[in-house]
């Protein structure tokens, strides 16, 4: 499939025959050694999912003539848009040679690829990709992050130093309680579980719960089996809550370091958006295990206003945040921007993570 053709330039859909090539131009890029991890992962990321057509995974490229020289990959998912869903997907893996930089690749790929999915979206951009959206699609980031002070020993000592932190750490720990309280505990009559697969219930979930959002990536069970439970490279956690055994709703962690500090990650949360008790119980059971597993802080990123409210209400409070997001699409938002605050997006709905 052509996209579109500018100044010589010629961009086209990646077919199953370019892939050693297309393998050729990471190598080029970013060295042969970086792009043999990347074939461990390519496989998963874009023939596993299974948004996935059959015609294979999205990717955009441009060539000069004969010579590949950029590419624009993205990763398909469906989503709730104002009032229904449609297609759309998250730019990833974007690159262009050194020597083809300054030729406008950026936007002609962009371009592109947005015309041809229902919205597109860009998230976490780095510095010099950023003012490349801003141009082309609409800036609606970053993406609010918060965080919340898990241990005030670990957070003391990396402040104040191994001798003076100790010291410091209960002082830390009764202003936070002051500030900020111990958070509500898990309401009565509901239960949080561990688990390792996500069931055709999870199905049903979305299909509840999607309308209570302006915008938000689905979360059948089949795409998150794929994001999370497959993932050759990173390990999640899964805890669900029930009520009167039914399925409420589900978070996703892992945890990771940031210098020296052991974080723990809130990498999605899902319920319906207006279900506080069950992001109360879902909240309250992943702090309690981010705290047995000697996390120093949490960190989470929403754009939704009411799980913002329950975060704060477990003390988690607003930090910088540098996941800029820019949106565009060819599908009618039928009201989805009458309300930036109902919009469901978090840290494990782009490319992120992985």
């Amino acid at each position: 499939m052509t996209g579109a053709v500018q100044d010589g330039i010629l961009v086209e859909k990646r077919r199953p025959e370019h892939d050693d090539e297309l393998f050729r131009l990471y190598a080029d890029v970013f060295g042969e050694k970086n792009a043999e991890a990347s074939r461990v992962r390519w496989r998963w990321q874009y023939l596993d999912n299974p948004l996935t057509r059959d015609s294979g995974p999205v990717i955009w490229m441009a060539r000069d003539g004969e010579r590949l020289i950029g590419q624009m990959a993205t990763m398909p998912f469906e989503m709730w848009w104002g009032d229904r869903e449609v297609h759309g997907s998250a730019g990833m893996d974007y690159f262009v040679r050194k020597d083809a930089q300054g030729r406008g690749l950026g936007i002609l790929l962009s371009e592109t690829w947005a015309e041809h999915i229902g919205a597109a979206f860009a998230l976490g951009l780095t510095p010099s990709s950023y003012p490349l959206f801003c141009k082309i699609f609409k800036d609606v980031g970053p993406v609010p992050f918060f965080q919340k002070v898990v241990s005030p020993m670990d957070i003391s000592r990396k402040r104040l130093g191994k001798v003076l932190g100790p010291l410091g750490a209960p002082f830390l720990a009764l202003g936070l309680w002051l500030k900020f309280g111990s958070g509500p505990e898990i309401p009565a009559g509901w239960s949080v579980q561990p688990v390792t697969a996500f069931s055709t219930e999870y199905d049903a979930l979305w299909e509840r719960a999607r309308a209570s959002f302006g915008l938000c990536v689905a979360k059948r069970s089949a795409y998150l089996t794929w994001k999370y439970l497959q993932c050759p490279h990173r390990r999640y956690d899964i805890l669900e809550a029930r009520h009167g055994g039914a399925l409420r709703g589900f978070a996703v962690t892992r945890i990771g370091e940031h210098k020296g500090l052991k974080i723990g990650f809130v990498i999605d949360l899902f319920a319906d958006a207006n279900d506080h008790d069950a992001k109360t119980a879902l909240l309250r059971a992943v702090l309690d295990r981010f705290r047995d597993q000697d996390v120093a802080r949490a960190q989470a990123w929403t754009m939704n206003r009411a799980l913002q409210q329950d975060l704060r209400r477990f003390g988690f409070f607003p930090g910088a945040s540098s996941v800029q997001f820019c949106i565009k699409w060819t599908a009618d938002p039928h009201g989805a921007f009458d309300d930036l605050g109902r919009w469901q997006l978090v840290l494990g709905d782009g490319d992120l993570d992985r």
